[in-house]
């Protein structure tokens, strides 16, 4: 990250769908190189902590966006934005590696793949009930949350397979958060302030919920990566604040001509 986004001076600019679109086929060319022929390389202590869990990441991961698409291509269309659709392609097939890579880490750990599990049937049901801005809110929470389960995961194991997966699992999702944030910013533009706050508001209260639910459903892998509920419940409370405070719609200026969906924010 830039030395002056770090020390606060300047908030991060936003990128313009075209360089969004960049950067997925560009990360699509530089994945981190995962040892898969060590095998998967769990002990038993391991496999009983994480196994159940990534099973139900695993699911999670592997939807086919259609949905989702079909609300990026309607909102494209609205907006004058035709690279925003083949943006969320691009997404969703990142989101499918991710499956992918998962499953074959499940069948080299010889642990069957879920068909279905009740937390991945809940967010496909808000999923389907929401309009893009809210499809994004649900997929952001739970980018956020996948944040600090990845990082305890890589901390429940030794296995080199698993841990060099999580990490680039980890630096997918850093950069899916801010796709996300900086396209909710641009929905939420020119709103009055009560508004935004009833957003803001729905949004905490969803990923408060979620972050309950996410300790339940794997509680033991977290543990296992040294994440009682207090830390959890800290930690990704932090990755919201952080990744939230940037994506103030009020500071996006209004922008006009070919390069309107590149929009910088303002100086502190």
């Amino acid at each position: 990250m830039d030395s002056q986004m770090m020390s606060g001076t300047v908030r991060p600019v936003r990128w313009s769908t075209a360089q969004w679109c960049s950067y997925f086929r560009g990360n699509a060319k530089a994945l981190l190189d995962i040892p898969w022929a060590q095998g998967a390389g769990l002990t038993e202590e391991e496999r009983d902590a994480v196994a159940a869990s990534v099973q139900d990441f695993q699911l999670g991961e592997s939807s086919e966006g259609l949905n989702l698409l079909r609300a990026a291509r309607a909102y494209a269309a609205r907006a004058g934005d035709p690279a925003y659709e083949e943006a969320i392609r691009l997404f969703i097939r990142e989101e499918q590696r991710h499956a992918g890579d998962l499953a074959r880490f499940l069948t080299l750990a010889g642990v069957p793949l879920l068909s279905k599990s009740w937390t991945d049937a809940v967010f496909r049901f808000l999923r389907r009930l929401a309009g893009l801005e809210q499809f994004l809110t649900v997929l952001v929470t739970a980018e956020m949350i996948g944040k600090v389960y990845y990082q305890a995961l890589r901390r429940a194991t030794g296995s080199p397979v698993l841990r060099r997966l999580c990490g680039q699992l980890l630096r997918d999702e850093i950069k899916h958060i801010r796709f996300h944030t900086e396209r909710l910013a641009l929905l939420r533009r020119g709103r009055p302030r009560w508004r935004l706050f009833l957003a803001r508001l729905g949004h905490r209260v969803f990923f408060g919920g979620t972050c309950l639910v996410a300790w339940w459903a794997h509680r033991k892998a977290l543990r296992a990566g040294g994440y009682g509920f207090s830390r959890f419940w800290q930690e990704t409370w932090e990755v919201f604040r952080a990744s939230a405070r940037p994506i103030d719609p009020r500071e996006l200026a209004p922008v006009s001509g070919p390069n309107r969906f590149l929009v910088p924010i303002g100086v502190n």
